[in-house]
């Protein structure tokens, strides 16, 4: 059983990591209620009890945001709940933590989902408030007074090393926040600033810090109506940031002080921190979250602005409900009698159908940009048409060609709008996998640092929506078999952490996406010794490092002796080529024993506008992307050679670049010959460079790149191809 809950469990994960923090899409929320109530039923034979119960507590939760009912910007706390929940059962069932520190954490998110969702749980553990601990019960009002219990040299090691961390990590609040006043709507500062506050958070809950972690708590809750864009960044909100990093830094400084004194009376030591006054931090949090309410531009949508607009609540009582804040507002207003319950209920009902109004107004299907974005690329290819007529040339007909030439103009923006429409960029997709690579490192107990560049490339949304899984796969693997442990790492002479950097560009008209580390490398041997024993190669046959390469795309293939939940089941690779495939794609690989692998997938734009220099060879047209081309010149017979009677090259300031004769390469009659009356093409892919031999240039202009057919696909030097002015088909 508890194989397949963790299974269950493991799947939870995934999805968690990969769910939006609003949870506005209803179909992905009805699968996490789905799977939760899965493992609820699978945990109700487990022990300790509890653990099926906070299940049921969770799958409330996901019915009250299935029914619309959930508190506002309550998103990110139902996942982090659900997240930390299945940590718990892991360890529960591995019985990696004691049956009392279960049930401790049991309590905690008990009372989360009690306080934040007011859900009615079922059999729980006892919630019921213990005895203060020697040293003198907490105080009214001191609820949040920290207490450390340190027992031996160990836990000194473990606080020392959280304020040490913890200390850069308050420093970075600094300097991200001076840089936030200098960008004000730099998101990518925001995020910086909320993964600082978001990391302090859970080290100083994992520590019992209760002051750090409900200060970093509420700061996070202000940077998360920053990064929605509904509070303003201004000099009163830096000041607020700049006050709590100043406190937090304070209370790092008491728990030094703390644990200075625990070390000179181990073992044993317990005492209360000195009290950090966190209330005037908390009050200036509340004002400015109270001033974003007040004026967010959605307030048509908001519960207590339609009851007053409906006349269902005077303005005083609502202010009245407003300001005591400890419960939901429609709940607020019926304990005080101001209202009644159905009133309340026709107001949450203009409620959704405002948001759902709202939402028809900006949403559009996919297919219907689909077959506009179609429609205008034959639009663009029928006004290049006309406009090419050589009846327009005539001189009565001038007039005619000038008006068609301001239609043009209004074709080409028509076009570019479409397609800006079809463009995302890849931001969001490279920062759900942040989170994929953090909850690996921590499996693997592997040091892991991510990075990414890139994230502005924009890329079509079709290409977007399937990138995740190989995406997936191939960070897995980074992570898996590409990086080595610490230990191995130190005695290999590297640092103990490693680095895998998720990257995108855009080169040639393709989207090239790559995935670094800077592990052990692909080692040729082992792939090599494993498809023998699988029977995939013959012993004793030579092979070359490309054909080596692929057996690590046949399905069922492995390094790994013993699989586990992140690989080694042969399952992986094979779907990353597959989908690869799909996209019009490739990937390759690029490796270094000892010195690591990356990863290249790149895509072709499906169909897409590019600028292309149009070339004649013979009689032919070719259509060569200006992205790729370096220069274009007219060499001297001197500077043309022959490599061992195998090939040309030319030598372009000292650089010998091999020279393609296209004529001979398509085998067109009646072309230039001699490189002296033709002229060459430089074109690059970043890493090479070739010249290309035509008879002509005939001009820059935009094209419609259409995919070849599945059946041309195997063709060499073609990617697409474009119908032009005339109507003929130029190849690219």
């Amino acid at each position: 059983m508890s194989a397949e809950i963790i299974e269950k469990l493991d799947k939870l994960a995934l999805e968690l990591t990969m769910a939006d923090e609003s949870l506005s899409d209803l179909q992905a929320v009805v699968g996490f209620g789905q799977i939760i109530d899965d493992i609820k039923t699978s945990l109700a034979s487990q022990s300790p009890p509890g653990l099926s119960a906070l299940f049921g507590g969770i799958s409330q939760v996901f019915d009250k945001f299935m029914m619309g009912d959930a508190p506002a910007d309550s998103g990110s706390t139902a996942i982090e709940i659900a997240g930390d929940s299945v940590t718990l059962v892991r360890e529960a069932l591995d019985g990696t933590i004691e049956a009392d520190e279960v049930v401790k954490h049991l309590n905690t998110l008990f009372g989360t989902l009690k306080e934040k969702f007011d859900v009615a749980l079922g059999e729980a553990p006892d919630t019921s408030v213990k005895p203060a601990p020697e040293g003198g019960p907490e105080e009214e009002g001191e609820v949040l007074r920290s207490k450390i219990s340190i027992i031996d040299e160990n836990d000194v090691v473990i606080f020392e090393s959280f304020i040490d961390e913890s200390t850069d990590q308050i420093n970075k609040i600094e300097e991200f926040t001076m840089a936030l006043e200098e960008n004000p709507d730099d998101k990518n500062i925001i995020n910086s600033l909320f993964r600082v506050f978001h990391s302090l958070k859970g080290a100083a809950g994992f520590l019992e810090l209760k002051e750090i972690n409900h200060l970093c708590h509420e700061a996070e809750g202000l940077l998360d109506q920053a990064r929605k864009s509904k509070t303003q960044i201004d000099g009163e909100y830096i000041d607020i940031v700049l006050a709590v990093r100043d406190l937090l830094e304070k209370g790092l400084t008491f728990l030094d002080d703390t644990v200075r004194k625990a070390k000179d009376n181990l073992p044993d030591f317990s005492d209360f921190l000195e009290k950090l006054d966190i209330d005037p931090a908390l009050r200036m949090i509340d004002n400015k979250l109270a001033a974003a309410d007040n004026g967010d531009e959605e307030s048509s949508s908001r519960l207590g602005d339609i009851l007053i607009e409906k006349k269902l609540v005077s303005p005083d009582k609502l202010q009245e409900a407003v300001e005591k804040k400890d419960k939901p507002l429609g709940q607020i207003l019926l304990d005080m009698g101001a209202t009644s319950k159905e009133d309340i209920g026709k107001a949450l009902e203009e409620q959704q159908e405002r948001k759902k109004r709202k939402v028809a107004s900006i949403k559009v299907d996919t297919k219907k940009l689909n077959i506009l974005l179609e429609l205008v690329g034959e639009l663009v290819i029928s006004q290049a048409i006309v406009s090419e007529n050589k009846v327009l040339k005539r001189e009565e007909n001038l007039e005619l060609s000038k008006n068609i030439g301001e239609m043009a103009k209004i074709t080409g923006g028509i076009q570019d709008h479409i397609m800006n429409l079809r463009m995302v960029p890849l931001k969001q997709t490279f920062q759900k996998m942040n989170r994929l690579v953090r909850d690996l490192s921590r499996k693997t107990n592997k040091l892991v640092n991510f990075s990414t560049f890139g994230e502005e490339t924009e890329i079509d949304k079709t290409i977007v929506e399937q990138l995740n899984d190989p995406l997936v796969h191939l960070l897995r693997n980074s992570v898996d078999h590409g990086l080595e442990s610490p230990e191995e790492r130190r005695a290999a002479g590297k640092k103990p952490e490693g680095t895998i950097t998720l990257g995108a560009s855009q080169k040639g008209g393709n989207v090239v996406l790559e995935i670094r580390d800077d592990g052990a490398g692909i080692d040729m041997e082992k792939i090599l010794k494993k498809a023998v024993e699988k029977g995939l190669a013959e012993e004793g046959r030579s092979y070359t490092d490309e054909e080596i390469k692929d057996f690590l795309f046949l399905p069922g293939f492995s390094t790994h002796e013993v699989a586990t939940d992140i690989s080694g089941r042969g399952v992986g690779m094979d779907v990353v080529r597959r989908n690869v495939h799909q996209l019009g794609g490739r990937i390759e690989i690029i490796t270094e024993k000892g010195k690591g692998s990356n990863f290249v997938v790149k895509l072709p734009l499906t169909m897409a506008i590019v600028d292309g220099m149009l070339v004649r060879v013979g009689e032919e047209r070719y259509i060569i992307p200006t992205v790729a081309i370096s220069e274009s010149l007219r060499p001297q017979k001197s500077q043309l050679s022959t490599v061992l009677g195998k090939g040309e090259v030319i030598n372009v300031r000292g650089e010998l670049i091999p020279l393609v004769r296209l004529h001979e390469l398509f085998g067109i009659p009646n072309a230039r010959e001699n490189i002296s009356e033709a002229l060459v093409i430089i074109v690059s892919t970043g890493k090479e460079s070739r010249g290309l031999l035509v008879d002509d240039l005939l001009g820059q202009q935009q094209v419609v790149i259409k995919n070849l057919d599945n059946r041309l696909r195997g063709i060499k030097c073609f990617s697409g191809s474009s119908i032009l002015g005339d109507g003929l088909v130029g190849l690219i």
